[in-house]
């Protein structure tokens, strides 16, 4: 309630619908409401006013005219009182030698009927309404004149009438709306679905443009963005391809002929920058060429993560993991086996044990890769996902690759719309690797 006090506006913004369908309704309902709500108190309360005085001073005129007649004429009772039932639908019954006791109900006193007899009547009178009946007694030479007609003389039903008739048609009409803003919203609501599959790297066959002009344009637009992306994906692996095969020969031309020259610290030399020299050709062609051209399909988490821990580089390095039944994934199993590849072989080769743990939520995948090494200081968690990054200032390549492991794995976890987070392990005192990888 303070709150709702102190930032009015936030509060009520906190309570209304998130969605593109249910603002929709709501601006579609409010004015409505708003109008016949209005239009109800405004209107149709002065006419029930109107209607219900009418008809009380209708009931009173009777009265008062068969009241006036018994006194005038007191002989013509009988006919009073057929005339009264036939025409003017009033059972009246004489009660004589008596006189009125008892007094109007508190309930209806000043009302309509009430003020309707105090200006026709001359005499003492009450009346009482009942669920069905009123029930007036008046004064009149010799007795009392009781008259009793139904209830409904007194009060219309046009005003219930009116309002079952609005509330039908509107509910009837709010529907036949609803359902044409769900057929316009549900083309929006696939463009976001496509739009996030996207950007997870999964297929999606069955979309295509459909809905109103404004979103048909951004449908368009989206699927030329996709082309346009998978048109320099494929322009980049084409002419990466050339570049690795006009590398690679004028390499392997140079590898036969130091194999042909005669042993010497030289040519040992020679053969080592060689081999450096392939190995950073392949790493660097592994980061910029990536898997886009993968199709992402069904994966068993589970059992691809206990592959790529059998299929470890360092198999003298201790890996604890306790399977554990993990989600089927879709995604490009190549690619996601190549970055857990990335991030276990980094921990089996700067520590001595890996730990290697999963953990579920309704949303997200979380493999984390612990370590009992030395870790990476604070100020360089974010410097070691930067291409050819290395913390080994020496550049040999015996103390590590050339600097694109990480940076290959955050790729990978990105393009399916997930990440690659480093922290400090609290319990094993080295890396902690965690891949997040979205449902």
């Amino acid at each position: 309630m303070k709150y709702f006090l102190r930032h009015p506006f936030k509060a009520i913004k906190s309570c209304l619908p998130k969605s593109m369908f249910g603002r929709s309704l709501l601006i579609l309902v409010l004015p409505l409401v708003l109008i016949e709500t209005i239009s109800a108190y405004v209107f149709f309360d002065r006419h029930w006013d109107h209607v219900t005085k009418a008809l009380a001073n209708n009931i009173a005129g009777e009265v008062a005219t068969i009241s006036n007649l018994y006194d005038a004429y007191p002989r013509g009772g009988n006919l009073y009182r057929t005339l009264a039932g036939t025409h003017l639908k009033l059972r009246t019954e004489f009660i004589p030698d008596k006189t009125i006791q008892t007094p109007i109900p508190e309930e209806w006193r000043e009302s309509f009927l009430d003020i309707a007899l105090k200006q026709q009547l001359f005499a003492s009178y009450t009346f009482e309404i009942s669920s069905k009946n009123i029930v007036i007694e008046t004064e009149v030479n010799g007795g009392i004149l009781k008259f009793t007609t139904p209830r409904k003389r007194l009060y219309s039903k046009t005003f219930s009438l009116f309002i079952m008739w609005v509330c039908g048609t509107s509910a009837f009409f709010l529907f036949v709306a609803a359902v044409f803003m769900h057929n316009q919203v549900k083309p929006l609501r696939r463009l976001a679905i496509a739009a996030d599959r996207f950007g997870k790297g999964r297929s999606f066959p069955a979309f295509k443009p459909e809905g109103a002009i404004e979103i048909r344009k951004v449908a368009h637009a989206f699927l030329e963005m996709r082309e346009r992306l998978q048109r320099q994906l494929t322009q980049r692996t084409e002419m990466l391809a050339g570049v690795s095969h006009d590398l690679r020969t004028p390499l392997t031309r140079m590898r036969l002929q130091l194999a042909m020259m005669p042993n010497s610290a030289e040519v040992d030399g020679l053969q080592k920058d060689v081999e450096e020299m392939n190995k950073m050709l392949e790493g660097y062609l592994m980061f910029a060429r990536g898997e886009g051209l993968e199709e992402s399909s069904d994966t068993n988490m589970k059992e691809l993560l206990q592959e790529v821990i059998e299929g470890r580089a360092q198999p003298d390095v201790g890996v604890h993991y306790a399977p554990s039944p993990l989600p089927i994934l879709c995604v490009k199993p190549q690619a996601l086996k190549r970055c857990l590849t990335n991030l276990i072989n980094n921990a089996c080769r700067y520590g001595r044990e890996v730990w290697v743990q999963t953990t579920t939520d309704s949303n997200f995948l979380t493999i984390s890769i612990e370590d009992n090494g030395n870790g990476i200081p604070e100020d360089k968690i974010q410097d070691v996902f930067k291409p050819f990054f290395r913390l080994d200032p020496s550049r040999n390549m015996s103390t590590g690759g050339v600097g694109l492991g990480l940076t290959i794995a955050r790729d990978i976890a990105h393009s399916h719309g997930g990440d690659v987070v480093l922290a400090s392990s609290e319990i094993h005192g080295g890396l902690k690797a965690s891949l997040v990888l979205p449902y």
